[in-house]
């Protein structure tokens, strides 16, 4: 059974984070024309590996649940509990099913699907190339793959503009190659590729897919008073919490883990502690500062890369 990341995704506050943050993760208008370049339609079987609680299934239903059939697959049973209870509100007029099974070994017979999808699942695998070929076993010949992934490795790297505290050019190219460093050991410690998106239009062809087509996900993401939009007031909230209610050993956790990949990927012991002292000297600095600016509303962040990408392609017929 494949795990992501070794990461209990049903754990409250992270099943909270798969719930809240997908509310702003695509505009209506870009699942409408995914679905058209799909030729999605009423009736289809579409297959979710890696479904979570269904945000994939709730987010397209619109365009082939008529008459269709919806079947999420995860490895976590208590995800799979909540999908199948939050279903019942989304799938009328079709049919929604869930099953407990790993992206390595999909519990389905072959061709049985006409849209076989995911959602930020082979960036935490392994190996996502036999997660991919799982995936086409299952869907039928004309029928179409969908690849939702993110490069976080770029848009990390990108320079943010924002009224909070600058760092030195010394300090931001530090720590973009610890980033590079950390991302590398990542992937030789099997915790998934940081920066997957870019390369699953090779992987798709490699495997044999035809038509393969990719899009960017058109949200810049960015925070301007008066923070006119749900949106703007989420992620505002969400860093206000972050930045009050510090929670020291998740912290630690999450220490643990850099750590881990940082030296991984040939980070030295002398340089991890150099990061972690900058970084918590960024916050000490910050902190106060970013929410000062909150509470006054002069907060503000510019748009910014957001590196996730629908890549798409078609089984031959």
């Amino acid at each position: 059974m494949t795990k992501k990341n070794n990461r209990d995704w049903s754990e409250k506050d992270l099943r909270k984070m798969i719930v809240d943050q997908r509310r702003f993760m695509w505009r209506d208008d870009m699942i409408d024309r995914i679905s058209s370049s799909l030729n999605l339609k009423h009736g289809m079987t579409a297959i979710d590996v890696g479904c979570g609680l269904g945000y994939l299934g709730w987010t397209f239903w619109k365009h082939f649940g008529e008459g269709g059939t919806y079947i999420g697959v995860d490895c976590s049973e208590k995800l799979l509990k909540d999908a199948r209870e939050m279903s019942e509100e989304w799938s009328v007029g079709g049919n929604a099913c869930f099953l407990r099974g790993g992206a390595y070994t999909i519990p389905l017979q072959d061709a049985c699907s006409d849209w076989t999808m995911c959602q930020t699942l082979l960036m935490h695998l392994e190996k996502p190339e036999a997660a991919l070929a799982e995936m086409i076993r299952i869907t039928k010949p004309g029928g179409a793959v969908m690849c939702m992934e993110p490069d976080n490795l770029s848009s990390s790297l990108a320079v943010p503009f924002s009224s909070r505290p600058s760092i030195t050019l010394k300090e931001r190219m530090f720590w973009f190659k610890a980033w590079l460093i950390w991302a590398e050991g990542r992937k030789r410690l099997g915790k998934g590729d940081y920066g997957i998106a870019s390369k699953v239009p090779k992987m798709m062809a490699d495997a044999g897919l035809v038509g393969i087509d990719c899009r960017c996900n058109d949200i810049p993401g960015f925070i301007q008073p008066p923070y006119e939009t749900e949106a703007q007031r989420y992620w505002l909230d969400k860093m206000r919490e972050h930045l009050e209610e510090r929670d020291e050993e998740d912290e630690k956790r999450s220490w643990k883990e850099y750590k881990e990949c940082f030296i991984a990927g040939g980070g030295s012991q002398s340089t991890f502690y150099r990061i972690r002292k900058l970084a918590e000297r960024i916050r000490e600095i910050n902190t106060g500062i970013i929410l000062d600016q909150i509470r006054s509303g002069s907060y503000y962040a510019g748009p910014r890369p957001k590196g996730f990408f629908c890549l798409t392609g078609f089984v031959p017929e």
